[in-house]
Formats: C-alpha cells, structure tokens, sequence
C-alpha cells in the first residue's frame, strides 16, 4: 500500500514503558501554546502490524499506543504497545483473546526530544484512527499451467493460492472454500484489437483456484484480487499478477486450383487444394486448418476475411475442396483464416475470368466489283485487344470461311471498339463479323448479311495484228455477256474501254469509251499507234463485277 507519511524515528535514548495498561502521560505546555509535531493518521498493515504517520520529521524519545475497546470516553484500554521499529509496530497487534473481529479506536501517545508529551486519540479521528482489527485476505501466488497458447492448445489454466493472515492467531493460513476471487486480464486478438476481461473464481477446500482462459491470442496484463469477503475479513487491496502467456503462430503454406478458370456468369467451379504446416521443420499435412477463399487480400491488421467466397476445414490429410459461384472476373485468395495462431503471411492466388456479353453496333457491308468485301461496325463491352474475324458462307447458315482477322485497339469512350475490315469474297454470299470467346468477352456472331453483284464475261479481238503503218485503223470488237436468273444474256448498254499498252511501257493507256448494242456487242476504230499490246474492259457500275477480255492481243507494226 503506497502512503507518504513521515517515520517517527526513534532517539538513542532507551525508554522503559510499561508492558501492562497503557501509563498516562502528561502533556507539557508547549511555549506559544501549541504542538509542531502531531499524528496524522493510523494504519493498519496486511500483516497484522500498525503504523503511525506523523506530521514532519522530528525524532522521538517515546511512542506508545494503546488500542482502546470503542470511542466511549470511558471505553477501556484492550492493549498497550511500545514496540516499534520507527513508526511501526514490531509484531501484529494481538488483541486479548475472545475480542471480536471489529474496527477499535487507537490512542497515540508521544514524547519529542525536547522532552515535550503529546496524546492523540484515534475516536476524534475517524477512519484515520482506527486499527483494523479482522481477517486479512490476499491471493499469495498465481501460475499459468502453459508457457504459450497456439493453433492446437488454445485453453490455459490461471491456478492460483488465497491464504488469509488472521490477526488473532498471528498466523497465515489457507483460505479455504468458497474465497472470491476477481480475475482480470487482457487478449489480443489482432495487432489492432485488445480486449479487457474479468470474471469471479472461489477457492476449493485447500484455498486453491483455477480459471480455464481462451484468449484467442496473447494473454497479458492479468491481475487476481479477493472479491467480496465476510465482515470479519478484509481484501487486501493490492492484487498479484498473472504471468503473461504468449500465443505461437503456426507457419504454414497453401496450395490452390479453381476447376475453370474461364466459367461463364453464375455457373459453379470447385477450388481445391492442400495445405500443411511446419512442424520440427518438416512440412505436414494441416488437418483441421480453417480455409478461406475470398476475393481480395485478407485484413493483415485486424485479421478479418473481407469479401469472402467460401470457407472449409481442411482433412486430415490437408487437402479441402469448395464451390463458389463465378459472378465476375477476379483473383482468388485462398488461405487460412487468419488468427493470432494464424497469421495472414501466406496466399495462393488464382485468377478467374467471367467473360461479359458482348455486340456489334452500327454494322456496314459492301463488295466491290472485284468481290472484296468491306465491313465496319464497332464492338461492344471490355472491348480492347479482341479478335474478330470476317467470315464467308454460300448459304448463310453452313461452311463459314474466314476471310480476314483483326485485333481490335483501344476502346473509344471506354465502351466501344470501333473496326474495319477486308477480305476477299463470292460472287453470291453471306458474310458476318465474329468474336470468338475470349477471358473478356462472351462469343458473339453478328447476324448473317447476303451480298451479291452480278457477273459478268467479255470477249474481244483485233484485226489486222499486222498492219502496214501506225496509222492503219485498227478495229477492236467483242461481246460482253451477264448471268442472270435467264443465264446468261447480252449485256446492253455495257459501257466498256478499250486500253493498249506500248511495246516497252509498263502503263496502260485507254483509247475508246463506248456502249454495247442490244446484242450487247461493242466495236471500235482506232489508229494502230505502234507496237504493243490491246484489250478491253468493262467500266462497271454499282450492281456488277469487273470483266475483261481474257486474252491481250498484241498487234505489230511493219515498217
């Protein structure tokens, strides 16, 4: 018990009082007609011992007190004592045999060195003044029956002794059963997390208690005190400490496979795999490991699983197995629950991918006359980086033919991808866009669009391929034909060039333009120019295929 007091020390000189009641001491007059030093205060020690507190540090020559049977002004004396070592009584107060286990008024009675008496009477003074004469009650030791807590053994035993001094008797017994004790402590669940705990125990016949403590963590900071006690006995106030228990942590790693890593939106995968843990640095299999499967990292302050998908307990031989249903793509973070015993130091991280749904917007056709085929059109959703392919069919529904590919670039607006593609066609046939499925994006195949010119044939000649002179007319003529649901027909109005290409020139040069006649014939003249080479070709419109002749006639000049 922490009290500031001045000690009462003691002069050199013996003073011989008398052993019986205590002898009345007449107080002499101080000079200015009052004391410098007076008692404060009694107390009562667990021990048993009384101590006197005095007001500064003059020594004394005497002090006696005399405990007196209650504040009545005639109350009688129960004991004198003289005994002290400075301010405290030598030995436990005894009182006579028989006297109850009460609260008594003690009287103080000192000389100072300057041979000045004082009497002090505890009654005037309240609880200041009183001894405290009863049963003392303290917890004496206290144990833990584990150095540690961990994954395993998480349950430790606070034992402990109450004993109790008896002032009667002067001796330090066992409590006995039925003894309050108060039981307080501290668990550390987290590095973020501290949790105040208390509870009652009573002692057992031998003044012995147990509490079974599941911290969850580290046990520290514990402290047990008496609790309630009889009227007879006092708690001692100061509490004695419960050793600390630390939690170990159990090392461990993990092993993890989801059963698809591309599953569409709400379908369900199973994750499996194994986990063990270090145990005299071999790796066994972690029967009993509580395993989480969640969709972030778990909470490495506070311990928590935040976002979870799934959780098991591992077999005997480590390995653990779970569905979870794949709503979008993520990364799987599968590890232990993490505890004190478990920290979050490890993962195993899979990857899933739930592709989205996609489309194609704003979608346009078109062949030439040559049958290339133009499509643009732009891509819907996680868009960037995707192929596509244009495809080909004779009938729309069978036989698709890729034409041309491409890898889409970056999204335009963040939702769309826009795209432009060629590729080599029929003359009569379905052409569409596809996205085949990709991590990001769903398959998708735009609907089929036909497209078709009509075809087209030419035949051609040159007379003379001799002629005399460059200037000799040259007559060129030929018949362009088309196919339509008759067959083919004579193509009138045809408008056709004819080209020619000088012996040694690399460039075509055209010569006439004209139509072809209802018979879909077509006839020019043309000076013979020189050496070199003749055909023609048909100047097509929006609804045919090129033609030409098929063979160039080479015309020679003789000179």
């Amino acid at each position: 018990m922490l009290r500031t007091r001045r000690r009462a020390v003691l002069c050199a000189t013996t003073v011989i009082m008398s052993t019986g009641l205590a002898v009345a001491i007449a107080p002499t007059a101080f000079a200015d007609g009052s004391p410098t030093t007076t008692v404060t205060r009694v107390v009562t020690g667990d021990d048993g011992k009384l101590e006197v507190d005095l007001s500064d540090n003059t020594p004394l020559t005497s002090l006696q007190i005399s405990v007196r049977s209650s504040t009545a002004d005639d109350a009688s004396t129960l004991l004198t004592v003289n005994d002290f070592s400075n301010d405290t009584t030598t030995a436990p107060v005894q009182l006579p045999a028989g006297t109850a286990y009460d609260s008594y008024p003690v009287d103080v009675d000192y000389t100072l060195a300057d041979g000045t008496t004082e009497h002090w009477s505890g009654a005037a003074h309240g609880a200041d003044g009183l001894l405290n004469y009863r049963k003392h009650i303290f917890v004496s030791d206290v144990s833990t029956d584990r150095a540690t807590t961990d994954f395993d053994h998480r349950t430790v035993y606070i034992l402990g002794q109450v004993k109790e001094f008896d002032p009667a008797t002067s001796s330090t017994i066992s409590a006995g059963a039925g003894a309050d004790v108060v039981v307080n402590w501290a668990e550390q669940h987290d590095p973020s997390d501290w949790v105040n705990r208390s509870t009652h125990v009573t002692t057992d016949e031998s003044g012995a208690f147990q509490l079974p403590v599941t911290p969850g963590g580290i046990l520290q900071d514990g402290t047990a005190g008496i609790g309630s006690t009889p009227l007879d006995t006092t708690a001692v106030a100061t509490p004695h400490s419960v050793p600390s228990v630390p939690a170990y942590t159990t090392s461990y790693r993990i092993t993890s496979a989801p059963s698809s890593v591309q599953p569409h939106k709400g379908t369900k995968i199973t994750v499996k795999g194994k986990v063990e843990r270090l145990v005299n640095n071999v790796w066994k299999p972690f029967g009993g490991a509580p395993v989480v499967t969640t969709t972030t990292d778990p909470d490495w302050y506070t311990y928590t699983v935040p976002h979870q998908l799934a959780t098991t307990t591992a077999a005997a031989d480590g390995s653990f197995s779970y569905a979870i249903t794949a709503n979008a793509t993520t990364t799987l973070h599968t590890y232990l629950k993490p505890s004190s015993y478990l920290p979050p130091v490890t993962q195993d991280l899979d990857t899933i991918n739930v592709p989205t749904a996609t489309s194609i917007t704003l979608a346009a056709y078109s062949i030439n006359e040559d049958a290339e085929v133009t499509t643009t059109g732009r891509l819907t959703g996680n868009c960037a980086y995707q192929s596509l392919w244009l495809q080909y069919s004779p009938n729309g529904k069978t036989s698709w033919l890729n034409i041309s590919h491409l890898t889409t670039s970056y999204a335009n607006g963040g939702n769309y991808c826009s795209f432009a593609m060629k590729g080599g066609g029929g003359y009569d046939g379905y052409y569409r866009v596809i996205h085949a499925e990709s991590p990001q994006l769903l398959g998708y195949a735009q609907p089929a669009r036909r497209l078709n010119r009509i075809r087209t044939q030419m035949s051609g000649s040159v007379t003379p391929t001799r002629p005399a002179y460059a200037t000799t007319k040259l007559t060129a003529s030929g018949t362009v034909i088309q196919l339509t649901s008759k067959g083919w027909v004579h193509y009138n109005h045809a408008y056709v060039v004819l080209v020619y290409k000088p012996k040694g020139d690399p460039q075509w040069y055209w010569v006439k333009k004209g139509y072809t006649n209802a018979a879909g014939r077509y006839s020019f003249s043309t000076p013979a120019y020189g050496d070199g080479t003749w055909a023609a070709y048909l100047a097509t419109d929006s609804k045919h295929f090129y033609s030409e002749t098929p063979n160039y006639v080479s015309v020679n000049v003789v000179h």
